[in-house]
């Protein structure tokens, strides 16, 4: 068994795709509908979809609260310093769009951990938490 899809439930479906299709560079082929949009990061697919949705796929359990940073996505790549950079540089060019839109928020820039990786922390626009690893 092996994960080959990720759905990610958030408040602002265009928000959310302005942040993982620019900010982190994910695959959207088909053309996002208000309520959600599909791509890819590598060969995972990957769903953004509104939270109205959860009633819809799990009936009274959809309607609990959502609260917290519930999971964390990581990804790798080869030269972080350079990543961190392209995101940098990404989040103070944002002429395109409205200022509160990419709202990537750096937790903690790239850093050397005691078990030898070195990892960059951010979260989404819904806060939720975003590792990005050194390979």
């Amino acid at each position: 068994m092996e994960i080959d899809y990720i759905a990610l439930f958030v408040s602002d479906v265009a928000r959310s795709l302005v942040f993982y299709r620019d900010l982190l560079g994910f695959k959207f082929d088909k053309p996002a509908k208000p309520d959600g949009a599909e791509g890819y990061s590598g060969k995972i697919k990957i769903g953004i979809y509104d939270r109205s949705w959860l009633p819809k796929l799990f009936g009274d359990r959809g309607e609990q609260a959502i609260s917290g940073n519930s999971f964390l996505l990581s990804m790798s790549v080869a030269d972080l310093d350079q990543t961190y950079q392209q995101i940098l540089d990404k989040i103070g060019d944002r002429s395109d769009i409205q200022p509160d839109q990419s709202r990537a928020e750096i937790i903690a820039a790239p850093k050397l951990m005691p078990w030898g990786q070195k990892i960059l922390f951010l979260s989404d626009p819904d806060g939720n938490m975003i590792e990005i690893v050194q390979i």
